[in-house]
């Protein structure tokens, strides 16, 4: 049906629209963290089917926006994945690394009588890269 189509779509829309300004809106990397030079993230994805996201590399240098929420790579679903807690556990970290995982919380919209939930798993490794101590 067009009208699903239009509703998702205007969704999706809006999620990236929100996304955007929060973004937007965190402060530089620098300011929240003088002492790191980089963060790089290592992003796998597991439990998805057939249709697995890839895995993804992102790497933020201190004139980055400091916003560590990354949406579910999946299109249809609203949730994401909040790894603030875990960058201020790499910064503080003595080795400044930390991997985990976290399972999306998120719906997926497969059809609009049911909104299963999505329990996609990411398998993340985090390290920050700091500044030698004075």
């Amino acid at each position: 049906m067009r009208l699903g189509q239009a509703r998702g779509a205007a969704t999706r829309q809006d999620r990236y629209s929100r996304l955007h300004r929060d973004r937007e809106a965190a402060p530089k990397l620098r300011t929240m963290f003088p002492v790191v030079e980089q963060l790089r993230f290592e992003l796998s994805f597991e439990g998805g089917g057939a249709a697995t996201p890839v895995s993804q590399s992102h790497i933020l240098h201190p004139p980055a926006r400091a916003y560590f929420s990354f949406p579910c790579p999946y299109a249809d679903c609203d949730g994401r994945f909040e790894l603030a807690a875990a960058v201020h556990a790499a910064v503080e970290d003595p080795s400044h690394r930390i991997e985990g995982v976290l399972e999306c919380a998120g719906s997926r919209v497969s059809d609009f009588r049911s909104k299963p939930l999505c329990r996609l798993r990411l398998h993340f490794a985090l390290t920050a890269v700091c500044a030698p101590a004075h």
